[in-house]
């Protein structure tokens, strides 16, 4: 991408190769995201998502929706019962409308390729929708999320599945469990569009789900 005006769109959010890149996008469309993506394209993953997290139990203790966006994923797990969320993005004017929707207890401004100022062991879950889609980020920064992470808390991480094992989350999350940061993962696999076609991987996304130990 240059540095001519973005038109925001999925195929632009595909396209994202570097963290100022992801930023400008979504300076663009953080007024519109729901309108003209959430509700245009039937977007469900987020539900998903939150379904994992909460599968069991509901969070005993804060929870972290990493990559928050506008805030949708926030208002799933409010839906479903969790009362302490804070939300961590890149883009501020996508916080911004996150701050709108009530449901967070703080909004941290972070790049995950650098890290987050958060305390160790801070939050008893992790939830993440559409942050680990097409690239921009790889499975390094998962370490930043189970970092924040109390031991034995939970974590639900959607990954684009045509990139699950070409860009290494599959060896990434086995070495993990091998290192002894986290117990074995369960791997779901799930349309993001109500609707699409569950061929086309690009519609379709992984829900890690794990413990941190």
């Amino acid at each position: 991408m240059g540095d001519d005006e973005i038109t925001p769109s999925l195929e632009a959010a595909y396209a994202v190769e570097t963290p100022d890149e992801n930023r400008r996008l979504y300076a663009e469309w953080a007024s519109s995201y729901e309108e003209t993506f959430v509700a245009a394209k039937a977007y469900r993953y987020h539900l998903y998502v939150a379904d994992t997290l909460v599968a069991s139990v509901r969070p005993a203790g804060p929870t972290l929706d990493v990559g928050c966006g506008t805030g949708v994923v926030g208002v799933a797990l409010h839906e479903r019962g969790v009362s302490e969320i804070d939300g961590v993005d890149i883009s501020p004017e996508m916080l911004e409308q996150a701050g709108t929707k009530g449901v967070y207890r703080q909004l941290i401004e972070a790049d995950l390729t650098i890290g987050m100022d958060v305390a160790d062991d801070t939050y008893a879950a992790v939830a993440s929708a559409g942050t680990f889609t097409h690239g921009h980020l790889l499975p390094e920064p998962i370490r930043e999320l189970i970092r924040v992470t109390m031991p034995g808390g939970r974590c639900a991480i959607g990954v684009n599945a045509a990139h699950f094992g070409d860009l290494g989350f599959a060896a990434w999350l086995e070495a993990a469990v091998d290192e002894g940061l986290i117990g074995p993962y369960e791997l779901t696999r799930r349309k993001v569009y109500e609707g699409s076609d569950p061929g086309t991987p690009d519609d379709m996304s992984d829900i890690v789900g794990f413990l941190v130990r």
